[in-house]
């Protein structure tokens, strides 16, 4: 027997014993046996995922799962490599036997994969709908949010969001823009991270590896705390509270974990009844405890990409103007509440970077920036940047936040820098000629920065960079991509007007409050028609 099934039969059988202590267990007969979880996500992670895909398909072809745990997996292996072997109908089966934690972790692995530019062969709004209906039916059993009470208190912006970290983590950068922009207006704003990322210590159930796990920092659960991010120091301030500091500006701040302890979901739920704040905003994605007050009260749920992410229960918004197959399937959905569509505002960290690369230099400088490289560069790219080196010579690849990496092309070492993780990518795109953006639904941060240099980006007509940057730098075909470059590289005059395109485009992304003022004017309307009508509440 072929070495790899023969272990996963193994892994099989020491899961499936699990499984039926764990039913005897709950019926009062045996002990419950620890699943080898950890063991078998190790064993994935080192061994099997490292694998080419044929021979991953062909073991898995072989491979007749009895325990439930290795059937999920299996099952996920299949859609996340786009196989037809994955049955849509086992899945939501399977799905629907998961609990709330592990349907979250469950969940958060697809969403992951999409963002990173997978291709999933499966709807998945039942998935995120069967999770949502999850958690409120633990959460009603918890605490009551009351309705929006006559206009609210609209000196209080409330902004939760599912993950906070530092001021070089994307989506805590788009929630500190908001937070500056609604303090500029004259609100007193509270940041409350409700912690609802997938962890690794919840998986129960071992997904397919790498898995993706969301990070928190357990310092920021402490008490009375200074959060100085601009310094990047935790200090103690009794008495006082906690409050998180950036760009000389501070905001109250709250860390919680509303998915694992009711107590915190109980404190938020108080803290939302005893303010009574007209603006509740949902920044990012996945986040429970924001639908679940978004059923008794409006949340405008602000999400941190381009792509069409819809909640069932707050108020949704689209960060770009919508397509005739976006309206189709919003009417599809039958959502409690219209869409609402704005752009995606950023706001670019403080540095002292200049641009100091020349046309006339020896070498052509192309940056790759990214710290999930490694799953974003497809084969697809890597033709890319082959056609770029044979069509200029001097050109070589700067891959800024990433290390060296065994599946990397042997043929494009000799012209390729890795940096690995740095604190201000801004100062390496500076020394470079081009940002060059591989395809992917996420990113962003590094596109911006190098417009605000002067640093022309070359990105596909797709996803968030491509709505930063527009169509001035945007390539359907790497003939399209090679000829621009050649005509920049030659041409002062398209060199002085492709430095304007960039500054100019920065300046535009980077005008927050131009941006979200529309955005709130069209909630607060929103707002003051629920109100006429009384139909505040969704569920």
């Amino acid at each position: 027997m072929e070495p790899t099934l023969a272990l996963l039969l193994d892994y099989d059988q020491q899961f499936l014993q699990a499984q039926i202590a764990e039913q005897s267990a709950s019926e009062r007969i045996a002990d419950p046996i620890e699943p080898p979880t950890v063991a078998f996500y190790r064993w994935d992670n080192r061994v099997f995922s490292l694998q080419p895909l044929p021979d991953k398909l062909a073991v898995l072809a072989q491979f007749q799962p009895q325990s439930f745990a290795l059937q999920v997996w299996q099952q996920l292996q299949w859609l996340l490599s786009a196989d037809p072997s994955a049955c849509q109908e086992l899945i939501w089966q399977q799905y629907q036997q998961l609990n709330f934690i592990q349907k979250n972790m469950w969940y958060s692995q697809l969403m992951r994969a999409s963002f990173t530019g997978s291709l999933i062969e499966i709807e998945l709004r039942p998935f995120y709908e069967s999770l949502i209906d999850s958690y409120c039916q633990q959460a009603q059993q918890v605490c009551q949010v009351q309705p929006l009470l006559d206009e609210g208190n609209q000196q209080v912006a409330v902004i939760i969001t599912n993950q906070f970290l530092t001021a070089q983590h994307g989506p805590t950068l788009t929630t500190l823009n908001y937070a500056s922009c609604l303090q500029q207006m004259g609100m007193q704003v509270v940041v409350i991270c409700t912690g609802t990322v997938a962890r690794n210590y919840q998986m129960y159930y071992p997904m397919p590896a790498p898995a993706f796990f969301g990070n928190v920092t357990d310092e920021y659960y402490q008490a009375d705390i200074q959060i100085n991010l601009d310094s990047r120091q935790v200090t103690s301030a009794p008495g006082q509270g906690s409050a998180v500091q950036c760009w000389g500006q501070q905001f109250s701040f709250i860390q919680l974990d509303t998915n694992e302890i009711p107590a915190h979901l109980q404190e938020l739920v108080e803290f939302i009844n005893h303010t009574n704040p007209r603006y509740i905003f949902c920044v990012g994605g996945l986040n429970p405890a924001a639908e679940w007050i978004g059923r008794a009260r409006p949340v405008l749920a602000i999400p941190c990409v381009t792509s069409l992410q819809l909640p069932k229960y707050m108020v949704p918004v689209a960060q770009r103007e919508l397509t005739e197959a976006d309206t189709q399937h919003i009417a599809r959905l039958q959502l409690p509440h219209p869409v609402l569509c704005s752009q995606l505002p950023f706001r670019l960290r403080p540095h002292q970077a200049v641009k100091t690369s020349s046309a006339a230099d020896s070498k052509t400088l192309f940056a790759i920036c990214g710290y999930r490289l490694e799953e974003e560069l497809t084969a697809a790219f890597f033709t890319t940047m082959r056609r770029i080196k044979q069509t200029f010579p001097g050109a070589y690849f700067v891959l800024i936040g990433t290390s060296t990496y065994s599946n990397y092309p042997t043929d494009l070492l000799p012209c390729t820098e890795f940096t690995g993780q740095v604190l201000n990518a801004i100062d390496l795109i500076g020394q470079c000629h081009f940002l060059l953006n591989p395809r992917r639904q996420g990113g962003g941060t590094s596109a911006v920065e190098a417009l605000s240099l002067g640093v022309p980006v070359l990105t596909d007509p797709y996803g968030d960079t491509y709505q930063y940057v527009g169509d001035d730098f945007a390539f359907d075909t790497d003939e399209a991509r090679l000829l621009f470059i050649q005509s920049y590289l030659a041409s002062t005059g398209l060199q002085q007007q492709y430095h304007e395109l960039c500054l100019g485009r920065a300046a535009m992304v980077t005008n927050t409050r131009h941006i979200f003022q529309p955005l709130l004017l069209d909630y607060d309307s929103y707002l003051y028609q629920l109100q006429q009508t009384g139909t505040m509440e969704v569920a």
